[in-house]
């Protein structure tokens, strides 16, 4: 049995072998399993980055590698823009569907097995896949990290994405990734731009209900000068699934980056949104929406790294808490000494709705420069009450108000968001969940309404 935690070189031999990859992939995994066999699995009393998630107490990897392709994805809220969007299906370790229309393909655009790309299109591959996590500026990740090193070693089915330089979509690339077997499942994605180029990605996650599963992920995306991206992640797993995820963006001169990640499935999710900004004027917008409910745990953790001077960042993420559950922010700017002009921000907002919940923030600025704009700031909260009598006394239900405030809360994050269907798509899953709550047990700040009171 080849598990994450035992695979050998092999057994990574000859799975690259059966996929009819080249020996210079090959001989790239088996140097990643070296280093991989060479790290501790992290440590939370030791692993800075670590800290706030018990890696031992809740990610299991001794678990086996799936490689069936058997399940059935759900339907995929992109099914209902009426769009024939190019799409990457990976299943059960398996990529099972791809499909570009004839006119992207006819302008260069490829969505491909990333395996087979690695012939098809050696150069571009063979130059860009690895290279956001073993020439980590900082040193914070790729080696320092067994699980993605373990993903460069080990990862089973892999989307290869290309936009040429010039080339402008209007619709958005989408990668289903989908987990109905137990066991470790380890897809690969890497994103080429060209410059001037622009296009969305949107990396779908889901699973049956009942699979208990560790995904563990990798992305990698280069943005080439003056090139615009958006990339839109759902994690929508059932609550027996660990999700460990780095998605990872090189910026170059001038290019245009925003993440959005929507985190409400998943047992235990440790997402990464990460954004290197390498070239001057680069400009990245990492954006994110939680919803944790009984059980879950999700720690997220934008990283930005100023690396080139004039560019430009602004994180924003807001989350909400029901049960005993636990969310942890760790946003961390890094800026380097000879990024001047850099300007940055960081914001984390958190809405506690019942006892029980706990969250923790942490937001990091690393300054190296003195001649730059930097703010960062957290805010944790419940329901005001204010606003809620204000809907109530118009004649809105309790139930109704609540439900607008907890929706309204998260509209910010989507203020600048114009990307079909993802807006959308999330708030109705968290109505979802907002309706199927105990809404007598939402907590209630009756502060601001004392206040008016005692006016």
């Amino acid at each position: 049995m080849t598990t994450l935690s035992a695979f050998t070189e092999d057994d990574l031999a000859a799975a690259s072998a059966a996929a009819g990859e080249p020996n210079w992939l090959t001989d790239r995994r088996l140097a990643a399993a070296k280093r991989a066999l060479d790290l501790a699995w992290p440590d939370s009393r030791k692993d800075e980055f670590w800290r706030s998630t018990p890696f031992q107490q809740r990610i299991d990897v001794d678990r086996e590698l799936v490689r069936s392709g058997a399940g059935d994805p759900p339907r995929s809220f992109t099914d209902g823009l009426g769009l024939t969007l190019p799409t990457a299906r990976i299943v059960d370790g398996v990529l099972t569907e791809v499909t570009v229309p004839e006119e992207l393909a006819q302008r260069g655009v490829v969505v491909t097995d990333l395996s087979a790309a690695a012939t098809d299109h050696r150069g571009l591959v063979e130059a860009h896949l690895g290279s956001l996590t073993t020439n980590d500026p900082e040193g914070t990740g790729g080696d320092a990290d067994r699980t993605i090193t373990a993903n460069d070693a080990a990862w089973t089915a892999g989307v290869f994405i290309h936009v040429p330089a010039e080339v402008e979509l209007d619709a958005p690339i989408v990668v289903r990734i989908h987990a109905s077997e137990s066991g470790a499942h380890l897809p690969r994605v890497l994103a080429v731009l060209g410059h001037h180029a622009r296009a969305s990605l949107y990396l779908e996650h889901t699973s049956t209900s009942d699979v208990d599963a560790l995904v563990d992920q990798v992305v990698e995306v280069i943005a080439a000068d003056a090139a615009k991206l958006d990339v839109a992640s759902f994690q929508l797993w059932g609550n027996k699934v660990d999700h460990l995820a780095l998605q990872k963006v090189q910026a170059h001169r001038d290019s245009e980056i925003r993440h959005v990640s929507v985190t409400i499935g998943g047992r235990t999710v440790r997402l990464l949104p990460e954004t290197d900004l390498v070239g001057p004027g680069a400009q990245t917008r990492p954006l994110g929406v939680y919803f944790a409910d009984e059980g879950q745990w999700f720690d997220l953790q934008p990283y930005v790294r100023h690396i080139a001077p004039n560019a430009s960042s602004d994180v924003l993420f807001k989350g909400a808490l029901q049960g005993n559950s636990r969310t942890v922010f760790r946003g961390n700017i890094f800026v380097h000494r000879d990024a001047v002009g850099t300007d940055t921000d960081e914001n984390n907002k958190y809405l506690i709705l019942t006892e029980g919940a706990r969250a923790d923030a942490t937001p990091f600025l690393e300054i190296e420069c003195a001649d730059i704009t930097a703010g960062h700031g957290s805010a944790t909260g419940q329901i005001d009450a204010l606003q809620l009598y204000y809907l109530t006394s118009r004649g809105i239900p309790r139930d109704q108000a609540l439900r607008l405030i907890v929706t309204g809360f998260f509209r910010e994050v989507f203020s600048d968001v114009e990307l079909p269907g993802v807006q959308d798509a999330a708030l109705e899953r968290i109505e979802a969940l907002v309706e199927a709550a105990d809404l007598s047990s939402f907590q209630v700040n009756d502060a601001s309404l004392q206040d008016l009171r005692d006016e």
